[in-house]
């Protein structure tokens, strides 16, 4: 029996169990896997939005790894939260006229909870009203349903 990525918390342990997955055509399990390497990312952060935030860039990183067969950081992005922070970073994201490829890529694993514009309606009480507006729209437009503790301050 394959062991269980949900209580696993080293990453490069559960890359090889989530490959060795996919050689056996266990796409449950790479599933999993990949869930479980989203949200390890971040996990040194105190404020939890700011946790979020390291799991979307987790997120983005590890689809394009996947994609293109090596590590790529978002260096963009990373830059971004050491100069402007969680909030602006997350701002920018969710109000870019461009719907960006990591978006595109995170919604692809059918995991849009680990996008940056479902992690400003997690916090929207952090946020501008425009900057949810644009979240939830972008959301919508992808047919994603929006997170369950959200409650719209805009309806």
């Amino acid at each position: 029996m394959a062991a269980d990525p949900s209580t696993m918390t080293d990453p490069k342990r559960i890359k090889i169990l989530m490959q060795n997955a996919l050689i056996r055509g266990e796409e449950g399990l790479a599933r999993l896997c990949m869930r479980r390497i989203f949200e390890l990312g971040g996990a040194d952060q105190s404020d939890p939005l700011t946790q979020r935030l390291w799991q979307v860039v987790t997120a983005y990183e590890e689809t394009l790894r996947i994609k293109h067969g090596r590590a790529q950081r978002a260096t963009k992005i990373r830059k971004q939260i050491e100069t402007k922070g969680a909030i602006a970073t997350l701002s920018a994201l969710a109000m870019d006229k461009v719907v960006t490829p990591g978006f595109v890529a995170v919604i692809e694993t059918g995991m849009a909870e680990f996008t940056g514009e479902y992690v400003v309606l997690e916090y929207a009480n952090r946020f501008d009203d425009t900057v949810v507006q644009a979240a939830r729209t972008r959301l919508e437009g992808f047919g994603i349903a929006l997170p369950k503790t959200w409650r719209s301050r805009l309806m």
